[in-house]
């Protein structure tokens, strides 16, 4: 088993890591009086749900790269509309009406997925143009 080959699951933790602190101090920074705790989902649990979900889709584009690189493409776009599902059905709390601050959750929600859908994308084009080469 080669290590190396995991290295960018790595980089997605880091990078996720690196951004869930300044995630949190700008939200202590510019927000100081919203509760955290009032929130359905805190920072790390989205951070954590959001990074298990790209970890497992690095892990199985990594693993189909190996064997057929013509597929990687395809099986991104399959997984991704996969974690959009997911995302939406821990969404769909966030949702309802009867939140304190609702707006600032979605948008919550809302950075950190795109966020982590650009370090999937990122990775993606790089494991794709390293195979290439």
């Amino acid at each position: 088993m080669n290590i190396k080959q995991y290295k960018p699951i790595l980089q997605a933790s880091i990078i996720s890591v690196i951004a869930l602190l300044i995630h949190k101090t700008i939200f202590l920074l510019f927000a100081p009086n919203l509760v955290e705790s009032e929130f359905i989902y805190s920072l790390p649990e989205l951070y954590g749900l959001f990074f298990l979900l790209s970890a497992l889709i690095l892990f199985i584009l990594i693993k189909i790269s190996q064997i057929s690189m013509t597929n990687v493409g395809f099986i991104f776009l399959f997984l991704t509309t996969f974690k959009m599902g997911v995302a939406y059905v821990f969404l769909k709390p966030i949702l309802k009406p009867h939140l304190a601050n609702p707006s600032i959750e979605k948008i919550n929600f809302l950075v950190v997925f795109l966020l982590f859908l650009t370090i999937e994308t990122w990775i993606t084009i790089q494991l794709i143009n390293t195979k290439k080469q």
